[in-house]
């Protein structure tokens, strides 16, 4: 932080995760989604000094779970997720979701230190970024004319983990001594490996379905950053609002034909955060 050689800062994080493509069932005209809740997450980075001027090395380290568990009955639901060659066609009275979410971000980099006036500063960034994303997604459908007296699961897991450039730049308005306005954009390429594994199959029974799907491939990921930054002595505090955008990390199929495994749809959508970030520091 600033032109100081070293700093230490924490950050508590109360983001929304959200993802595209993980609708699980139709009611009607409606078309049923997670209901995605707020959750508290974490943050930490220290930064030393390079013997260069006006250079300094970091290390930061983000992580985040989201999660939601919800039950629909008393209706005539469709499912989205079940495999044509395994089900019936016709409907359920009765559906459980979850969904979850593991998130963790790595990054070293390095920064440098401008001061374009007494009021305007800015910081450039480069490093690299490790990332691992895990989500899962579980539904049961039950009942109904599809599954009467039994239950139909299906159990997804979408991971991805790699490694890759990461840019960014911080500025910081000062409007005096004691607070100002910053704000932050980064972009990150990681490179790395999807891993999916699926299976379908009534409950307490063995699985019909069992799929798996690997590969290496580029991933994108967006961040931004708004807020007040108060600063007093050798410390300083932040709030602002964060969002970050993770490209194409729903790569979970959604099979369109009645052979098993038979044919199927991925990158069926992105996954984003975003929410409000408490940072508090110290500099020296």
């Amino acid at each position: 932080m600033d032109a100081a050689p070293y700093y230490v800062q924490v950050d508590a994080l109360y983001f929304q995760a959200s993802e595209n493509g993980v609708h699980y069932a139709t009611r009607g005209r409606d078309v049923l989604h997670p209901n995605f809740k707020y959750r508290f997450g974490g943050r930490a980075a220290v930064g030393i000094a390079l013997p260069c001027s006006s250079w300094q090395l970091f290390l930061q380290f983000t992580h985040y779970h989201g999660r939601n568990r919800e039950s629909r009955s008393g209706a005539q639901f469709f499912p989205t997720w079940t495999h044509p060659g395994l089900a019936p066609q016709g409907f359920v009275d009765e559906v459980y979701n979850m969904w979850r979410l593991h998130l963790g971000l790595a990054d070293l980099a390095v920064n440098r230190y401008f001061a374009i006036c007494q009021c305007l500063e800015f910081w450039p960034y480069f490093g690299v970024r490790y990332a691992e994303i895990r989500h899962k997604l579980r539904i049961y459908y039950s009942g109904g004319t599809a599954f009467p007296g039994v239950t139909d699961f299906i159990n997804m897991k979408n991971k991805f983990w790699g490694a890759g450039p990461l840019i960014g730049l911080e500025g910081l308005w000062r409007w005096n001594c004691w607070f100002g306005l910053f704000a932050r954009g980064a972009g990150s390429l990681p490179y790395g490996k999807f891993y999916v594994h699926q299976s379908e199959g009534l409950y307490d029974l063995p699985n019909d379905l069992v799929f798996f799907n690997q590969y290496h491939q580029l991933s994108y990921i967006l961040e931004a950053a708004l807020g007040l930054d108060f600063r007093f002595c050798h410390f300083y505090g932040r709030i602002g609002w964060e969002v970050f955008l993770f490209f194409g990390q729903n790569q979970m199929a959604r099979f369109i034909s009645i052979e098993i495994p038979g044919k199927f749809i991925a990158n069926q959508g992105d996954l984003s955060l975003h929410g409000l970030a408490l940072s508090l520091g110290v500099f020296f």
